[in-house]
């Protein structure tokens, strides 16, 4: 199989898996059905930024959004007393004026592919040097120059999940 061919039919899997899953984690019933659509939305999408040559972006896709944040969701969800939630109607009256706005936005995704000068081209990086995207590059200023701001966002992030803790034990004491 040709490369070009092979790489292009993985995006279209891929962009195809992740309006599916997108679509399914919004329609299911039950939270914990929906979250493991997110999931599966997640790791296609991933699976679309290794496509393009983006593997950090990729790796940070499955760790961050993935690991922390759908863990994060779920944490929550089981905190929660959802009963009231899944016995309701599952959409409300605006489904059809949603609908309709997720079309016009296919709509104009594909009038911006089919007019070449409407979305600009990206800059092509320098020959000798490395990419902006370069991964030992990102490293490098995050763990030097920007190591004091990452600990500082680890540490109100921890803040945001024992706040969470407490809130959730007053909840059950009372």
């Amino acid at each position: 199989m040709n490369p070009a061919t092979f790489v292009q039919t993985a995006f279209y899997y891929l962009a195809a898996a992740s309006v599916a899953s997108a679509i399914l984690a919004v329609t299911r019933r039950k939270p914990v059905h929906s979250l493991l659509w997110v999931l599966a939305l997640f790791l296609h999408v991933a699976g679309i930024f290794l496509l393009v040559g983006a593997e950090f972006l990729a790796a940070v896709q499955v760790i961050v959004y993935a690991g922390a944040i759908l863990v994060f969701y779920l944490f929550f969800l089981m905190l929660l007393d959802l009963p009231a939630e899944a016995a309701g109607p599952r959409f409300g009256a605006h489904w059809p004026l949603c609908v309709a706005a997720g079309a016009a936005f296919a709509a104009l995704a594909w009038y911006a592919d089919a007019v070449p000068w409407l979305v600009p081209t990206p800059l092509r990086a320098a020959a000798g040097g490395p990419s902006p995207g370069n991964l030992s590059a990102v490293g490098t200023v995050l763990f030097t120059e920007f190591a004091l701001p990452f600990e500082i966002a680890s540490l109100i992030l921890l803040a945001a999940i024992i706040g969470a803790v407490v809130v959730a034990k007053r909840k059950t004491d009372s």
